[in-house]
């Protein structure tokens, strides 16, 4: 092999070796953000889950408490992007642990104020 073919090879092999990296960088950070995303809906449903539990043993007020801190807690597109599948997720998580302390509410209070969480908190949360 003579010098410049050496010397273009050395330059194609150096310019695969730097988009190699390039997409390594690339990938790694895409993974690492990941993570911490899948962390995040981690954490948010296990508080749902967690105020779940605790409006089943709490007064109607507290129940209601609970409903507000779910509702409230980290709305859509706060800590997932708006309409990912993570927060599809996430929010599909919170819908079922709101129908759930509504009807724990329910149950407790013999009332029916329907299924928007605004209506109960009103009525049970004073401010």
């Amino acid at each position: 092999m003579n010098a410049p073919a050496a010397t273009r090879l050395t330059i194609l092999l150096s310019v695969i070796c730097a988009g190699l990296f390039a997409l390594t960088c690339c990938l790694s950070w895409n993974y690492g953000w990941l993570k911490i995303q899948v962390a995040f809906a981690s954490d948010q449903t296990e508080i749902f889950d967690s105020m779940r539990a605790q409006a089943t043993q709490r007064d109607p007020k507290g129940a209601a408490e609970c409903l507000e801190y779910v509702v409230g807690y980290y709305p859509s597109g706060t800590k997932q992007e708006r309409g990912s599948r993570l927060d599809c997720i996430v929010e599909r998580d919170r819908a079922h642990a709101i129908r759930a302390i509504i009807e724990c509410l329910r149950s407790k209070t013999g009332e029916d104020l329907g299924t928007s969480p605004e209506a109960w908190i009103k009525k049970f949360v004073t401010k």
